[in-house]
């Protein structure tokens, strides 16, 4: 049989109307695939699959993960996913947190929208989670990673730009919230979006580094170049129950091997 894999499941802002098929597919993915935690991923990823039972011909175990740092995802967590007992990861911006809230809609509209949006534009009370709120999560046992510092495209940066994106982000979440960050989602995921010194920089501080590049992870996966579908909660069904299942993988097999390619 296949060797055993997971995947990583990501999601950004997820408006109050989405919420309830937010909290249908986590029910469905704990009941027919799984559900690994941020702790079980890492063991995982740094070669001890865990003895988990199959769930299923083609079903992967998932990990929950959230981009960017909403608070939209502080409400998911202490409401769906809670009620499931899941665990999950969030990426986060400590630059943009860090921003006085008047000027936070213009870091979310200029960094995280890349100035596809103006500031006036966004949804009412779209806003990112607190050091607080961040703290919290963190009590109740889901894990923090490093976003960037303000969600720059890290291929377009390079020296003491890159390295204050990368490391001087992560030694900012380690003070502000008094532990260790191990984990590091490069912003916008895709394979144009990072290089090769990029990826020298990340693993100097992080032990993985995940993408938006879909694809699923075993004990052989390279830790600093993790795989993560994105899920679209409006999809229809049949379409998420391929995403979950790696019907999409194949697309970006040559993505994949460019990522392996950078990092080796």
């Amino acid at each position: 049989g296949r060797a055993p894999a997971f995947r990583i499941l990501f999601f950004h802002d997820v408006p109050k109307d989405r919420f309830e098929a937010f909290r249908n597919l986590v029910g469905y993915v704990k009941r027919y695939h799984g559900v690994v935690s941020p702790e079980e991923a890492a063991t995982w990823l740094l070669g001890a699959a865990p003895a988990r039972p199959a769930a299923g011909l083609g079903r992967y175990p998932c990990l929950f993960a959230f981009d960017d740092g909403f608070a939209s995802n502080y409400a998911l967590a202490k409401q769906c996913l809670a009620e499931h007992g899941v665990k999950a990861l969030f990426f986060v911006c400590p630059g943009l947190i860090e921003l006085p809230a008047g000027d936070q809609r213009a870091g979310i509209a200029a960094h995280i929208f890349d100035g596809r949006l103006a500031a006036d534009s966004l949804p009412e009370g779209l806003r990112l989670m607190s050091w607080t709120e961040l703290e919290e999560l963190g009590s109740l046992g889901h894990c923090i990673g490093c976003h960037g510092m303000s969600h720059r495209r890290l291929s377009l940066l390079e020296g003491d730009g890159l390295r204050r994106e990368i490391v001087d982000a992560g030694d900012l979440l380690e003070r502000r919230l008094g532990g260790p960050v191990s984990w590091f989602a490069f912003a916008f995921g895709g394979i144009d979006s990072i290089s090769r010194p990029a990826l020298r920089v990340i693993s100097e501080k992080y032990r993985f580094c995940r993408s938006g590049l879909r694809g699923s992870n075993a004990a052989g996966t390279e830790p600093m170049a993790v795989f993560a579908d994105h899920i679209d909660l409006l999809a229809p069904t049949a379409y998420r129950k391929l995403v979950l299942e790696g019907g999409l993988d194949i697309r970006y097999r040559r993505a994949r091997r460019r990522l392996n390619a950078m990092v080796g």
